[in-house]
């Protein structure tokens, strides 16, 4: 064979190498659906609200939207006639991201792996799992196909051609490893628009703790004051 030849083998060999990275998409949903739960959400006389999705990021606790829950009294984890109660632990309304928890030792759902989202690229493969409209484990796939930054380059949303609709809300962004880049929040829904679907960098899941205190603690002192104020 000659050097040329050669040379044109090793490059198509390493491009098909490249595209057959990362698990077949039956395969990472089977690894990935039992860390995605359907979120139900109920008034104070115990009547149901809203639904949406939440995914396993630690032992016990999973990270949603804010905006699922809303107003709730109370809300429940749900998978296959399965239902947990869960409590809110971390509220971050800026960014529309709470984390929730299970306290019912019998939840052994198990964590997802996280990616660092701010290695992510535009064209990279990825699949949304969550619960549309509550109809449970519903996958969907698409590319990156544009990374929202701020005017100092911070990633703020991830663009996507992977479909989800309302109650995927709370879901999970999973690059073909089966790691979770991102939460599933909105869907452009503006007159004209086709395909537009965004979720949230997993990589602010770091920021919650502290940014939930700050925001818990502005509440209370501004509660504080109106209190007395009303004295």
């Amino acid at each position: 064979m000659s050097l040329h030849k050669l040379c044109l083998l090793c490059g198509l060999i390493i491009c098909v190498s490249g595209t057959a990275s990362g698990m077949e998409p039956d395969k990472l949903f089977k690894m990935v659906s039992p860390s995605v739960w359907l979120v139900r959400t109920f008034d104070h006389d115990g009547l149901p609200l809203n639904s949406g999705s939440a995914v396993v990021v630690r032992a016990h606790q999973l990270i949603t939207n804010c905006h699922v829950l809303g107003e709730a009294s109370s809300f429940a984890l749900v998978k296959d006639h399965v239902s947990f109660k869960g409590r809110l632990e971390q509220v971050d309304l800026e960014r529309d991201l709470c984390l929730i928890a299970v306290a019912d030792e019998h939840f052994k759902a198990p964590p997802v792996n996280l990616a660092d989202s701010d290695q992510l690229a535009v064209g990279q493969h990825v699949i949304a799992l969550g619960n549309p409209r509550a109809l449970e484990m519903t996958l969907s796939d698409g590319l990156i196909s544009r990374l929202q930054r701020s005017d100092d380059e911070q990633l703020e949303a991830i663009q996507t051609s992977a479909p989800f609709s309302p109650g995927s809300s709370g879901g999970g962004l999973f690059d073909m490893d089966g790691k979770l880049i991102g939460i599933t929040q909105r869907i452009d829904v503006l007159a004209g628009s086709q395909n537009l679907n965004f979720a949230l960098p997993i990589n602010w899941l770091k920021e919650l703790p502290e940014r939930s205190k700050a925001q818990l603690d502005e509440y209370y002192a501004a509660r504080k004051a109106r209190e007395s104020t009303a004295k």
